[in-house]
């Protein structure tokens, strides 16, 4: 299992590099090295190790293999479903066209395939982590991914733009897929740190704990930094959650508050910071967008392409398709954005499964907030597990598209190590 921990830390690191290659070749060559790390794990798991597996992800599993079969019914040639270009298009060129409801069926290729990669690291990095020193070094993996990942955004940044201000100004769409990974790395080393940065019978000493503990501190402030510099106010607003909900749990388990005190305090907070987002929101708009971080033309442009597209969504590749023609205004860009990731999902998916998704996404949150609770020393990685998840979920609120394919290695292994942890074998064994 030592060689398989390696190559999860390696293949964590590649993010990085995944990230500067062109996107086809990078999609196929995240999808084949994960594939590998998962046939490399589940041959080297241990078999009562495989039964806890089975017990703790199962269910995150099923709820994953949703949107995947979303993006499979997409691309078959069902003409009751088929989005109306391929009407449009039948008629235009005077052939019958067996449409189907994505309108990129290689972009949607592209979609299931990252889709794919995700659940591979995700069970690659549960079977990683069922051992806490393993999950250490993944953790160590992933926070020095998140501080490298901070670089290259604070090198990407130009104080004399804002976000999106500029109608002429795309940001790097490499830079942004790097978001996600800055994103994903604040609350998780800022909960590694909290926790005491690791320490399982390895003989560790107390000054090297300490060290780990300010190594991750220091990761978890260089990610915040280079986030809210890179990504501005929208930024801002959705790490402030994840931080919010790290620390929470951590002074409540400090102070051995009643879980039901915890919840009356979270939802207390909720509540104003709700209160604060509808008073500022884009008026007249869907939810979707109300709360972006962008001008008013980006939004009323989104806003015009939500309304035109059908309600099962047109597929993955639709906002580099169609939004040329609403965000016009943007000039000649590579790739004319939309103002939320929200937009962009809905888009793809459609409106119900997104905000299934979304409800989903809720669930896992207080799933893995309880965890933490009911853990011991390890707490930590259930408890950035949900605050990563509450980050993105307000994220996709406030920031535009962002490339998903960087993020998805990074995301997957918090989330597998979450899941891992959030219960402790002796426990589930007893019960």
């Amino acid at each position: 299992m030592w060689n398989v921990t390696t190559f999860i830390c390696i293949l964590i690191g590649a993010s990085i590099p995944f990230g500067l290659i062109d996107g086809s070749l990078a999609t196929g060559l995240v999808g084949a090295t994960t594939s590998l790390g998962l046939l490399a794990s589940l041959t080297a798991i241990r078999p009562g190790e495989l039964s806890f597996l089975k017990s703790v992800a199962g269910p995150a599993i099923a709820a994953a293999l949703v949107p995947m079969l979303w993006i499979v019914l997409q691309m078959l040639p069902l003409p009751a479903l088929a989005n109306p270009v391929w009407k449009f298009a039948g008629e235009t060129l005077g052939v019958s066209q067996t449409g189907s409801i994505t309108i990129d069926t290689g972009a949607s290729l592209g979609a299931l395939l990252v889709w794919l990669s995700f659940l591979s690291v995700m069970i690659t990095a549960v079977a990683i982590a069922i051992d806490a020193r393993r999950a250490d070094r993944v953790a160590r993996s992933v926070a020095a991914t998140a501080a490298v990942a901070g670089l290259i955004l604070l090198s990407n940044s130009d104080p004399l733009k804002t976000w999106l201000g500029a109608a002429s100004a795309a940001r790097d769409e490499t830079a942004n897929g790097f978001l996600l990974i800055v994103l994903t790395g604040v609350p998780f080393s800022l909960a590694r740190a909290l926790d005491g940065g690791g320490g399982h019978g390895d003989n560790r000493t107390q000054a090297r704990l300490a060290q780990l503990r300010r190594l991750f501190a220091t990761s978890a402030l260089l990610c915040a930094i280079c986030a809210c510099w890179y990504g501005r106010r929208g930024a801002a607003i959705a790490l402030a959650a994840g931080i919010a909900l790290v620390l929470m749990t951590f002074a409540a388990r400090k102070l051995h508050l009643h879980r039901w005190s915890s919840a009356a305090a979270a939802a207390a907070i909720a509540l104003i910071a709700l209160a604060t987002a509808v008073a500022n929101r884009h008026p007249d708009v869907p939810l979707a967008i109300a709360f972006a971080d962008a001008p008013a033309e980006l939004v009323q442009s989104t806003h015009n392409l939500l309304a035109d597209l059908p309600a099962l969504g047109s597929g993955a590749g639709t906002t580099a398709m169609l939004a040329s023609t609403y965000m016009d205004w943007q000039g000649a860009t590579t790739r004319p954005v939309v103002a939320t990731s929200a937009a962009a999902l809905i888009a793809q998916f459609g409106s119900a499964m997104f905000w299934t998704l979304l409800a989903v996404t809720v669930a896992g949150i207080a799933a893995f907030t309880v965890g933490a609770r009911n853990r011991g020393r390890d707490w930590s990685y259930s408890a950035a597990a949900a605050a990563v998840l509450l980050t993105l979920a307000l994220a996709v609120f406030t920031l535009p598209e962002l490339p998903a394919l960087p993020g998805v290695i990074v995301l997957g292994a918090v989330i597998g190590t979450g899941l891992a942890q959030r219960i402790s074998r002796p426990r589930l064994q007893a019960g």
